[in-house]
Formats: structure tokens, sequence, C-alpha cells
């Protein structure tokens, strides 16, 4: 059978640049309002399952958030690629999404991988008054050959937020427009982990439109709700189990459901870092047994 197969590869964030994001290949880099993100692929024409031709080829990302606006832009660009053996002929066509009420406009054309070629995408997010909003812009790529049967792949931006939360105490006064940024964080795979539990189940800790998570103050408990979802995690080297949510809450452990949980072999320095963050807070804020509270990333 004849087919055209690919690959594709995409770095996690590498950073934050000073001023604009500025562009690497096979990584994202990004400041509070830019993102510049760069894929590198590689296309195979498969036929009976041996490759006779390939493309390869970079698909770079720049957007730029408004933070006074829910309405932003997106740059993309796509090199020429080198076409070796039967890999003529083939044609890429782009789809953008972004989950409701964010809504992307697309304008970027099919064409031939023998030529490098731009467009533009437009995005509105639809943030409600007091509520945020966190996304993704969504790629889907997808490549036909004439006699070959499809084949695509598929990648997400960094995550985003929207809001429109910044309110008088009387709710009655705008004190600023709603906007967008890229939420920033020094534990980024931390962070990661927590904000794709959050996007699930019951939303736990997400603030506008999930549940609080609540203090817990019994060691042995919390020992016990660690024991729990990492107890027989094997993390390689220099990594440690993340759960979330914390096991020092109520809602640790498995006292919920499976779809509003989760684990992740992350940094141990990060794991550090976080341990004593969780105690600052909750110190700083004299949060007691069963107080509750929201987890922003």
């Amino acid at each position: 059978m004849a087919s055209v197969d690919q690959t594709q590869t995409k770095a996690a964030p590498t950073g934050v640049s000073a001023a604009a994001a500025t562009c690497k290949v096979d990584a994202i880099v990004y400041t509070r309002t830019t993102e510049c993100e760069t894929v590198q692929a590689t296309v195979r024409v498969l036929d009976s399952r041996v490759v006779v031709g390939t493309a390869v080829f970079v698909i770079s990302h720049e957007m730029t958030l408004n933070k006074k606006s829910l309405k932003w832009s997106e740059a993309m660009r796509v090199s020429k690629a080198p076409i070796v053996g039967k890999a003529g002929g083939i044609r890429m066509g782009v789809s953008v999404s972004c989950g409701s009420p964010c809504k992307a406009s697309s304008h970027v054309p099919g064409h031939n991988l023998r030529t490098a070629f731009s467009g533009k995408v437009d995005y509105s997010d639809g943030a409600k008054k007091n509520k945020t909003h966190s996304s993704t812009a969504n790629y889907s790529f997808s490549f036909t050959k004439p006699g070959y049967t499809l084949g695509g792949f598929s990648y997400s931006s960094l995550n985003f937020r929207c809001d429109d939360a910044s309110w008088n105490a009387a709710n009655t006064r705008r004190l600023v427009r709603p906007g967008c940024v890229f939420p920033m964080s020094t534990l980024p795979e931390i962070a990661n982990n927590i904000r794709q539990i959050q996007s699930k189940g019951g939303h736990y800790g997400r603030p506008g439109s999930g549940h609080p998570l609540h203090r817990l103050t019994d060691d042995k408990k919390a020992a016990a709700n660690r024991r729990a979802v990492c107890g027989k995690a094997k993390p390689p080297a220099g990594k440690s189990c993340h759960e979330y949510p914390f096991a020092r809450t109520h809602e640790g452990g498995t006292a919920l459901p499976a779809a509003s949980r989760g684990i992740a072999m992350v940094p141990e320095t990060e794991q550090d870092k976080q341990g004593g963050r969780i105690i600052g807070f909750y110190k700083q804020e004299r949060l007691v047994n069963k107080d509750g509270f929201w987890v922003a990333v």
C-alpha cells in the first residue's frame, strides 16, 4: 500500500527572552505576550512500507497576544522542502483551532511542499465578566499526494490565558480592559502538569471555573496521600513524582475521581522549590485546616 507518512519534533519551552521572543529551531521561546515556536518536520512517502521519498521542512509560529484586548494574531511560515525521491507533488493543508470561547480564523493556504509560504491566523476570545479562560492553539497538518493515502500530524502552542477579571469591589466598573497573556512560571514542568489536570474532570483548583482545594494539616494523612498516587512510581535519575492535587490538601491522594487527578515526573529541583512555596503560602495567608484556595498557573 502506498501512503504519505510523517514525523515531527517539538521541544519544551526553553525560557524567556528579555524583549520579544526570538525563534530557535525545535524550541518554544516566549515572553508575557509573545511566543515563537518552531517545529522541524519530515514527511515520508511509503510504498509497501518502504520509504521511497522524503521532504524535510521547518514550520515557524510567531504569536503576539494583547494585554488590553481579547483579539490577537499569529504569523505562520513554512520553509521550502528539499524533495528526495518520490516526495514530489505532496501538498500540505493547515487547520487551526482553539478551545471555546476562543475562536481561530486561519488564513494559511494549502500549498505544495516544493515552495515556501506564509500566512496569518486571527484569534478572538470570549472571556466573560469576572472570568478567566485558558486554552491553546491547536495546529493540524494534512498531506496528500495523488495515488497515496492521507497522512498528517498535529501539535499545540503554549497555554495562554485571557480574562475580564479586573472590576471594582461593587462590580460596576471595569478597572482594566480585558486581555490575554502567556502565564509565566519558574516551575514549567510542574505548571504544565497542573494545567493539564485542571483542564479536565472537575477543574480542581482552577480559578473561575473549578472547585477550590482545601489545606490539609495532618502530616500522616498527607504522607498517605502521596504514597497512594506516587508510591509505585519509579522516576528516572534527577526526577521526582509530582502529584496534583497536592498531597497536603483534602483533595490529595485518591480522594478525587481519576479524571480529576494525576502525576508527572518532574525535575527534583522544581519539586523542592514547590514544596517550600506551598508551605510559605499557607503561612503567609494564614490558611488553617480545610481553608480553601486556588492554584493559578
